[in-house]
This record gives structure tokens, C-alpha cells and sequence, in this order.
């Protein structure tokens, strides 16, 4: 719920009187927060104790709002921590805090004084626990369509309809992957190893549920009605309702959710979108679909040679990744890598050597040793000394076609694979 959706609550139609942040009606509203106690403005006072981001903070004692410089004060320390809005008795707000407020985009609501707290917070409290049931509901009705094996059709229609969700028609699976690299460098840069990977994952599911907002929102421009949104750790994953001449849309949709996560959230996405179903029992095919896209994506952006690729991609754009995505057996991969590159690999490792990354370029500039030399910054020489020693290593010959093929493919099973 936003601050925009609280002010429609039946309940509290004349009680919440919007005074200045009238920019921050989109801020999400987590929980409710009085801040009353005289411990607020005591200098023992740890707000990371009391504040966790999304609360609506709610100030009635006169003894902390009479002193404006250390209400704005304490405010501020709680806008740093991403509170979501103010709420303060009628009579008690400066035109100091106002205009606080609106250049913050912090909303400020007046409240009656007359008004029960309790009230208050018993109406905006239920709101909140029902939005959260009915969207576990809708994470678990999401779920039980990938869980194909034991779908059954007459419940999840069921509970779709409970849920006013429309699942008639062709559905994809778009999945939006938070850049796993840049997580890894974060645990690795930590000094409590086990403990800080645990934390980050807790970080990220956080961040999973704040991010679904941004795709609700997003997505209501491309259909009407509620989808199905299911939060994992590391990724969110879409249920798309998929109509003709909408593909465009489709992937300006999700390039704006990109955008607007990188903007707000300073987190790097990727999405990948699989391919229409017509049937529930195979939307768990999309869902992998949409993850062999993303693998690529996520290889293209860490500066891998994949061309041609931005941050969303359909699985139909996948080219030679389509098949390779689809061989299960991962065994098979890994045996062609070594059978291919495994020599050269290891020379690398012994000898701290940069063959493969040599071969890599070669390959990727169509063989052409002028055009690499000039890309790796080395002498025409020092290239062609490299290029002898990995083809006396891989037994091959860059003349062979069939060589130069399986040598490029088992690089591009190498990027899928990181």
C-alpha cells in the first residue's frame, strides 16, 4: 500500500489531510510508527533500532513537535532511513516543516487531534495484513503453476478467481536477475564470510519485495489486469499475459523497470522473457527459457563477446544459446570444454599465461590477426608468437573452419556457464 492508496481507505476518508509531499504519494507504506516517547529526542536514541524503511512515522507530543530545529532534525535522520511519510496533530506543523516536506517529497499529513490513535493504526494495520495475505495467496498460486508436475487445473483456476486474476489465454515468463556478480564482489569484499553471504541474501529478498513494486506499477501500462509477481532470492519472476503485436511493449516495459530500479535502487537487473505457452502446464518451460536468457544477458553485460544483446532479451533471440540452453546434461558441456579448450586452460593456470583470452579475441575478430593485435594492444609479433603456441597446444589449425567453429563454441558455452 502507497501513501496514495491510504487516504482512499473508507476509514480514514476525512482524517488524513495532505499538507506538503505531495511528490512522495508512490512511497510505500510498511508500518506504522509513533514517535511520541521522550526517548526520540534523547541523545541515547539509535534510530537504526527503531527505524527499518517504509514506516509511516506519526508525531502527536507537543513536548518533541514544539521545538522545530530538533523536530527536523530527528526527521531527517529518519528520511535518510527511507521513512515513507509524517503524520502530525493538527496545530502542530510549521510552515518550517512544510516546506521541509515538499522539497523532499516527504508527505506530511495533518491529523484531528480529536481523532483515536488507535483507530488509526487498527485501520491502516488491517489494510496492511490483508495485502499481505492476498499477496502470499498470489505468490503461492504463481508457484503452484511451476510446480507443473502436480498442477492441477481446477484449483489454481480456483484461486485465481479468489484472487480476481485472469489466466485464461497465453502467458510468458519474464525473469528480472539482480547482477549477480556485483553481489559476489560485495560477500568477497566482507570480512565475516558465511554470516555476510547470509545477510546479503536477506538484503536481496528485501529488495526482491520492494522492487515488485516497481514492476506492478510499471506493468500496468502493458495490461490491465493484476499478474502474478513471485519475489526469489536473486531474481523476480513475471507471469505475462501475452497478446499479438505486443512483444514491443513488452520489452519497453521491462526496460523501464531496469531503468527505474537502477535510478531508485542504484541495482543492476537483467531480464530475460520466455517464450508464449498456451497451456499452464508448460509455463514452467517459460520459466527456464526466460533464465537461459537472462544467463546470456548477464554474460553480455560482464563484458563478455556476445553481441548484439542488451539487458532484456526473449529466448527467440537466443541464436546458438537456444540450443545449448536446452541440453540438460551439463556433463556434456563441461566434457566439450575440456576437450577443447582444457590444455590451453591449463598452460594459463601454470604459467599465469593470457592464451585463452588471445584465442578468445582471435576468434572474435574473425581470425584476423591485424584487427586483434590492434584490440589487445600488442605487437603484430607478440600476437603471432601467442597464436603458434595455442594452436601447437589445442593440435589445430586456424585455416580448419571446423576448428575455428568448435573453438568459438565452446567459448560460448564457457559464458553461459560463469
Amino acid at each position: 500500500m502507497n501513501c496514495r492508496e491510504m487516504v482512499q481507505i473508507p476509514e480514514l476518508e476525512n482524517v488524513l489531510c495532505l499538507k506538503a509531499g505531495a511528490g512522495g504519494l508512490e512511497n510505500e507504506i510498511r508500518w506504522i510508527y509513533f514517535a511520541d516517547c521522550l526517548q526520540c529526542v534523547q541523545r541515547e536514541y539509535k534510530m537504526e533500532n527503531y527505524i527499518h524503511g517504509g514506516e509511516l512515522v506519526i508525531f502527536t507530543n507537543r513536548k518533541v513537535t514544539d521545538d522545530p530545529v530538533r523536530l527536523l532534525n530527528l526527521i531527517e535522520q529518519m528520511r535518510v532511513r527511507r521513512i515513507s511519510a509524517l503524520g502530525i496533530n493538527e496545530g502542530q506543523i510549521s510552515e518550517q516543516l512544510i516546506n521541509y516536506c515538499d522539497k523532499k517529497d516527504l508527505p506530511l499529513f495533518e491529523l484531528p487531534e480529536e481523532y483515536p490513535l488507535i483507530d488509526l493504526s487498527q485501520n491502516i494495520c488491517k489494510r496492511l495484513v490483508l495485502e499481505e495475505n492476498s499477496r502470499n495467496s498470489a505468490e503461492q498460486l504463481f508457484s503452484s503453476i511451476l510446480d507443473a508436475e502436480h498442477l492441477s487445473r481446477e484449483s489454481v483456476m480456483a484461486q485465481a478467481g479468489y484472487l480476481n486474476v485472469n489466466l485464461e489465454g497465453s502467458f510468458c515468463v519474464a525473469e528480472f536477475a539482480f547482477n549477480n556478480k556485483e553481489n559476489s564482489k560485495k560477500i568477497k569484499e566482507s570480512k565475516t564470510g558465511f554470516e555476510s553471504k547470509k545477510q546479503t541474501a536477506e538484503e536481496l529478498f528485501a529488495k526482491a519485495q520492494k522492487i515488485r513494486k516497481i514492476i506492478s506499477s510499471e506493468f500496468r501500462s502493458y495490461a490491465e489486469e493484476e499478474l502474478l509477481i513471485l519475489p526469489q532470492t536473486g531474481a523476480i519472476l513475471v507471469l505475462v499475459p501475452m497478446k499479438e503485436g505486443k512483444e514491443d511493449r513488452l520489452k519497453e516495459t521491462a526496460q523501464r523497470i531496469i531503468e527505474r530500479v537502477q535510478k531508485e535502487y542504484q541495482e543492476t537487473l537483467f531480464s530475460g522473457i520466455g517464450e508464449s505457452k498456451a497451456y499452464l502446464t508448460e509455463i514452467r518451460e517459460s520459466r527456464n527459457e526466460a533464465s537461459a536468457a537472462v544467463r546470456v544477458v548477464a554474460a553480455a553485460s560482464y563484458g563478455m563477446s556476445v553481441s548484439n544483446v542488451g539487458k532484456v532479451l526473449f529466448f527467440r533471440e537466443l541464436g546458438v544459446y537456444t540450443l545449448l540452453s536446452h541440453i540438460e546434461n551439463q556433463k556434456i558441456l563441461d566434457d566439450y570444454i575440456e576437450t577443447h579448450l582444457g590444455k590451453l586452460m591449463q598452460a594459463d593456470k601454470l604459467h599465469k599465461g593470457n592464451l585463452c583470452e588471445t584465442l578468445e579475441h582471435y576468434l572474435n575478430c574473425n581470425c584476423n590477426a591485424k584487427k586483434t593485435a590492434e584490440e589487445m594492444f600488442v605487437h603484430r609479433n607478440t600476437l603471432n608468437y601467442r597464436l603458434k603456441k595455442i594452436s601447437e597446444t589445442l593440435e589445430c589449425d586456424f585455416e580448419e573452419l571446423n576448428d575455428c567453429l568448435e573453438l568459438k563454441l565452446a567459448f560460448e558455452i564457457l559464458k553461459i556457464k560463469e
